[in-house]
């Protein structure tokens, strides 16, 4: 489908050299909205076939395994995030989310003896509380969301320290390991299986219903939905807790994965989240891509940090072509000239 700024260009009426012109404009247009799906493919494939004739243990039944296990956590929080960023706005508390989360429920299992459900549980309701925090900060106060997001992830980042008084805090439970390292699927994790089977839903989700196509709408166009009658505030607030629960819930299984609570353990999230969700082919304008095309996204820098890992890079440099790669995906999967409108 041609974008309508093609119906904004204004074209004399003429003949061979104009109409061409006017050919090869909607056609550069179009190749730009087809970009996002393509481009992330062919870097995947070539990133695999790479690594694999670099370091032939890359594709190792181990190596996949381990890569499955630290895929899910991203997945986890960067489903949510796609929605956030879909709608033209941005949320930067994600890492601090989860790594509350993670200090939340290694206090309860560990030093209240608690259920590894009533964690869960408790969890949820972090979860939900911060999104409605960055809501209100957004909605009511009518901060950037680049602004609320931030605040709230320094406020998230105070507590954890707090919680975890600076030190790491290991959770001595083997059962709580298998609930994100255990296989019900054989070599498929099942953190892995969850978040899979949540972007499913959350694919569908974004193609197939309401709330969907109110994101999408708010996305392309804040001003032009608020006039058809889509309440705003209301679907950013349903956004906001679902980006902020699944963060949680990423961190919760963070911790099942890991086995301990650190002060760091959140950090590098915010990063890859970002990467995931702009290299999947979600535009940070708004309106283009969604939760569908996510999944793309984390599988290409989960192997683009796990092979660099395996090649032996270090974690400094690594960040560096994280950063490399995300200016990239934004040059070449979106209109430049939209760049002012990015956060919202």
């Amino acid at each position: 489908m041609i974008p309508k700024q093609i119906s904004e260009i204004e074209v004399p009426q003429a003949t061979g050299k104009i109409e061409t012109w006017k050919a090869h404009v909607a056609t550069a247009i179009v190749s730009r909205e087809h970009r996002a799906t393509w481009l992330p493919i062919v870097a995947l494939l070539v990133l695999i076939v790479y690594f694999a004739l670099q370091q032939p243990a890359f594709l190792s039944p181990l190596n996949l395994t381990v890569m499955g296990a630290q895929a899910g956590p991203l997945l986890l929080i960067s489903l949510g995030a796609s929605f956030i960023v879909l709608m033209g706005s941005i949320d930067l508390s994600v890492g601090a989310v989860a790594a509350l989360a993670s200090a939340i429920s290694a206090v309860l299992l560990q030093n209240f003896g608690t259920s590894h459900t009533t964690a869960f549980l408790a969890v949820v309701g972090f979860g939900i509380a911060a999104g409605l925090l960055n809501s209100v900060l957004s909605t009511v106060l009518r901060l950037p969301s680049f602004i609320a997001t931030l605040a709230s992830s320094s406020i998230f980042t105070g507590i954890m320290l707090h919680v975890l008084e600076g030190t790491a805090l290991f959770v001595n439970d083997d059962d709580f390991s298998m609930v994100a390292n255990g296989q019900i699927i054989p070599r498929m994790p099942n953190v892995l299986l969850l978040a899979v089977l949540l972007w499913v839903v959350l694919s569908l989700t974004t193609s197939h219903t309401r709330f969907g196509r109110y994101i999408v709408a708010i996305g392309a166009g804040e001003r032009v939905a608020k006039l058809s009658g889509i309440a705003i505030n209301r679907y950013k607030t349903y956004a906001f807790v679902l980006s902020s629960t699944l963060a949680a819930i990423g961190g919760f299984y963070l911790l099942s994965r890991l086995g301990s609570a650190t002060p760091s353990i959140g950090d590098g999230y915010l990063l890859d989240t970002v990467a995931a969700i702009v290299v999947g082919g979600t535009a940070l304008t708004g309106g283009v891509g969604g939760a569908q095309r996510t999944l793309l996204g984390v599988a290409l820098i989960t192997i683009l940090s796990n092979g660099l890992n395996v090649s032996g890079v270090s974690t400094f440099t690594q960040e560096i072509v994280k950063g490399v790669v995300i200016v990239i995906a934004v040059l070449t999967t979106i209109d430049r000239v939209s760049l002012q409108d990015i956060v919202k």
